[in-house]
């Protein structure tokens, strides 16, 4: 999943992450579960984290 600057702005302003690492071309969202990386490609921002997300709920259905 893929964001412009302006709206993973918006998003980070409306979960109200209290930890959030910042570095050149990657930002960290320490959620409670895991953390999640946004990466700077070209001129947006994206992550892997909800297909890594549906790998966790696919791999917890096999398990049982």
């Amino acid at each position: 999943m893929c964001l412009t600057t302006e709206a993973l702005a918006l998003f980070l302003n409306m979960i109200m992450v209290p930890e959030i690492t910042m570095e050149p071309g990657r930002i960290i969202v320490h959620a409670e579960s895991r953390d999640a990386h946004w990466v700077a490609v070209e001129d947006e921002w994206c992550t892997m984290a909800p297909q890594i997300d549906r790998l966790d709920r696919f791999a917890t259905l096999r398990a049982e």
